[in-house]
């Protein structure tokens, strides 16, 4: 559905109602959460994920998969770690950074810069079929907003810039709002697309903790940490503890 047709349509009211909600949450950790109910109610992305670029090495503030048991497992560990280096939208986020200017980036304007292997790692191998990426700058922020749709749920539709522009603006400056204070660390978590007791069980892994005294200190079984690691890896798209400390406590 195109931009046009869902602001003009009776979708209108639900998305006002989730960017009143979202903007609300602008400086807590419930932010995250309610950020990606806007994104779900208007462009029904498979993925979604923020980087900051403060650094020439990314920090990752949001990460988030619909694809539970086909999960594109520790792209962002990847990208973290090494990929960014050969990422095509590097050039951009350097100009951005200079200007300050907003930028929309389609896949289809970077698919032929890409490198094959950075391809085939990070697209091809990962059934990632489209990908929409919002650079955006502040005063303290450089923030990269990607969102990604698998290839069985089609490409996205590109709407006119007359809406297509303010409406990533919009989005953009949000997390811009959010991310912006550089002495809280906690908004920047991105456990905080989890829910409660999955980010409890992430924190305590984090912090060095076996299942055993995370069932000890929550008062619940061992399967039940297990089942929530799970359920945690899956929105997070990792699949071991690896993952999960590159994802959350980057060198």
């Amino acid at each position: 559905m195109s931009l046009e047709s869902y602001f003009s349509g009776k979708g209108a009211p639900k998305y006002l109602q989730a960017l009143a909600d979202c903007m609300k949450t602008i400086g807590s950790p419930e932010f995250n959460a309610a950020f990606l109910a806007v994104i779900e109610s208007v462009i029904k992305a498979d993925q979604c994920m923020i980087f900051s670029y403060r650094d020439v090495r990314p920090e990752c503030y949001l990460s988030y998969t619909r694809r539970h048991k086909k999960t594109a497992t520790n792209l962002a560990q990847k990208y973290l770690r090494e990929g960014f280096r050969d990422d095509p939208l590097r050039p951009i986020i350097h100009e951005v950074r200079i200007t300050g200017e907003t930028r929309i980036i389609n896949f289809s304007e970077i698919r032929a810069l890409m490198p094959r292997d950075y391809f085939d790692t990070f697209f091809g191998s990962r059934g990632i079929g489209d990908k929409i990426s919002i650079i955006s700058s502040g005063k303290s922020e450089t923030l990269v907003l990607s969102f990604y749709r698998f290839e069985e749920n089609g490409d996205f539709v590109v709407s006119d810039d007359a809406l297509r522009l303010p409406f990533w603006e919009v989005i953009s400056q949000m997390a811009q709002l959010h991310f912006s204070d550089p002495d809280s660390m906690e908004l920047k978590n991105p456990l905080n697309s989890l829910s409660a007791r999955e980010k409890d069980i992430c924190e305590a892994m984090l912090n060095g903790l076996t299942s055993d005294a995370i069932a000890w200190r929550l008062d619940i079984s061992a399967n039940t940490v297990k089942t929530y690691r799970q359920r945690a890896y899956a929105k997070l798209g990792i699949n071991s503890k690896t993952a999960l400390f590159a994802l959350c406590k980057n060198p």
